[in-house]
This record gives structure tokens, sequence and C-alpha cells, in this order.
């Protein structure tokens, strides 16, 4: 029986990838939160299945450098 960890090892090694790094699943959904960090962070939340929004900013949002750039770089 394939357990979830070795099914996506088996992928990572098929698609010629390197093993992520803090995790098999984590990674995706930090990416999937971090790049709906512009969005309603109430709708961010129902749809990647949080049910409170302070675990989506703990633990997935993510600063990035491209919203760093934009954060420093606004003019209002």
């Amino acid at each position: 029986m394939w357990s979830t960890k070795k099914l996506m090892g088996k992928a990572e090694e098929l698609a010629g990838l390197q093993k992520l790094e803090r995790g098999i699943w984590h990674p995706f959904r930090r990416g999937w939160a971090t790049q709906r960090k512009h969005l309603p962070l109430q709708d961010v939340a129902a749809g990647g299945g949080w049910t409170d929004t302070a675990t989506v900013l703990k633990s997935y949002q993510h600063a990035d450098s491209e919203s760093t750039r934009q954060v420093t770089v606004f003019v209002a």
C-alpha cells in the first residue's frame, strides 16, 4: 500500500523535481495562499479549506519579493 508521502516522492522523482523543503503538502498550500494575498482573507481561508484566518496569516501567507517591492515603492 502506498502512503501519500510515498506517492508524492514518486511523483517528484518521475517529474525530475527536487524534494520540496519543509513538508509534503504544506509548500503547495503556502504557495497557494501567498499567491492570493491580494484577495480578501476570508475568501482565501474559505477557498483553501482553513477554518480561521489566523492560521492562514501565521502559517501560510508569507512575504515574497514582488509584494515586498510593491509595498516599498507604493505612492498613494
